[in-house]
């Protein structure tokens, strides 16, 4: 704020990149009510004491006109399902499958301002929102088979990645001390070259709180080691055998359905057993 003519100037500060901790990019959205005018009209005021909304926003009286873009197609989204998530999915599938089928346990549509996707102008004209989608899935981590053995008891020892991340169905790295514009960048390397998303480390702290929540546990490296013995508990002779570990999978799409990311986080603490 400034003095001009003996009056009071807000000169507004150049825009910057969105940053969620900054309380000078906080506002509060209030209802303007006169005696003259109806409801529906707005104004913005400050979180910080000493701080003012930009111009558009804290001039009094503006209202709101929304629609819908033909491309998007919002669905319901009511966050976790705690209790679908304590289940676990079901473990009747044959051991012929790597893994089981997915259950979607969780649903939540993120703004683009905290994706980076390409470049800015493109993504909002793509995609404002993500679908992300939280899902549940056994994978297997070790089998073998009898080979004619009267050994009614497996030793598996194995290393397991307990982070996974996909960009464009390709395995990707990542540094999270490495942290450009406020995101953390995953990138990928395929036959079409290299490619980079980010996401604002607000949303992989979020998705890591609620893998917490479920007691998983990162490993030295991101690696962690299942080591046990699995006794056969059935009548006759047993021809092969495979383990399992639960596997929580945000799924990140954009709103033309097409997928963006996938991030793995393998819970080293539900491990499950199949004979045949």
């Amino acid at each position: 704020m400034t003095t001009c003519c003996f009056c009071h100037c807000i000169r507004d500060v150049k825009a910057r990149p969105l940053d969620p901790k900054d309380i000078y990019q906080q506002y509060e959205i209030a209802s303007y009510e006169t005696c003259c005018s109806a409801k529906g009209y707005f104004y913005a005021k400050s979180v910080a004491p000493n701080g003012f909304p930009p111009l558009n926003l804290r001039r009094k009286g503006w209202k709101i006109y929304g629609r819908t873009p033909k491309n998007y197609k919002l669905g319901e989204a009511q966050g976790l399902n705690a209790i679908l998530r304590t289940r676990l999915p079901e473990f009747n599938f044959p051991l012929s499958c790597k893994s089981s089928e997915g259950i979607v346990v969780g649903k939540w549509y993120c703004p683009f301002i905290f994706i980076k996707d390409g470049i800015l102008k493109d993504q909002i004209k793509r995609s404002m929102y993500y679908e992300m989608t939280l899902e549940q899935r056994w994978e297997q981590i070790f089998s073998c088979e009898n080979n004619f053995s009267v050994r009614n008891s497996v030793l598996v020892d194995v290393s397991v990645q307990t982070e996974v991340v996909s960009v464009a169905d390709i395995e990707a790295v990542w540094n999270e001390r490495e942290v450009l514009d406020g995101a953390i960048w995953f990138r990928s390397f395929g036959n079409v070259g290299r490619v980079s998303v980010g996401l604002r480390e607000e949303i992989v702290e979020r998705m890591k709180w609620e893998q917490q929540r479920a007691d998983w546990l990162n490993g030295e490296n991101r690696q962690a080691r299942v080591k046990r013995v699995e006794d056969f508990g059935g009548v006759g002779e047993w021809r092969k055998f495979g383990c399992y570990v639960l596997v929580e999978r945000f799924v990140l799409k954009r709103m033309d359905g097409s997928l963006m990311m996938t991030y793995d986080f393998k819970h080293t603490h539900q491990i499950k057993s199949k004979w045949e």
